[in-house]
């Protein structure tokens, strides 16, 4: 992933992580073990990914696990969650947010620490 592309992602862009880890794991299966509506995060073998998904609220999280794992409908989830529609589209909205704002940190974060020791092997 380009530097350029770390800041912007997409709806899209998130669907595909979420798919590649997905196949991932199933590849490894693993997956019905590690992975729960509570657990989102688990689903990640990219420790970034992980952490970023791992700082997201838990309703967030569980509306984005039963949107994209479980692939459910709105209303199935309205009802699993005891919540209006509007509810979970707002959530589903902010845990995308809140995971691609905390990906956008962590890539800064990484930044910085490679370029710290970039500077003390310099010296």
């Amino acid at each position: 992933m380009t530097k350029q592309n770390q800041n912007f992602y997409t709806e899209e862009n998130i669907k595909e992580i979420f798919l590649n880890s997905i196949f991932e794991k199933a590849m490894d299966e693993t997956l019905n073990s590690d992975v729960n509506i509570n657990h989102l995060e688990n689903l990640f073998t990219n420790e970034t990914y992980y952490s970023a998904m791992k700082i997201v609220p838990l309703l967030e999280r569980k509306v984005l696990y039963l949107s994209y794992i479980e692939k459910l409908r709105l209303n199935e989830i309205c009802k699993r969650l005891k919540l209006q529609k509007n509810e979970v589209i707002k959530l589903r909205a902010k845990g995308i947010m809140h995971f691609k704002s905390n990906l956008a940190t962590l890539y800064k974060a990484e930044n910085l620490q490679k370029g710290a020791r970039n500077n003390e092997k310099k010296i």
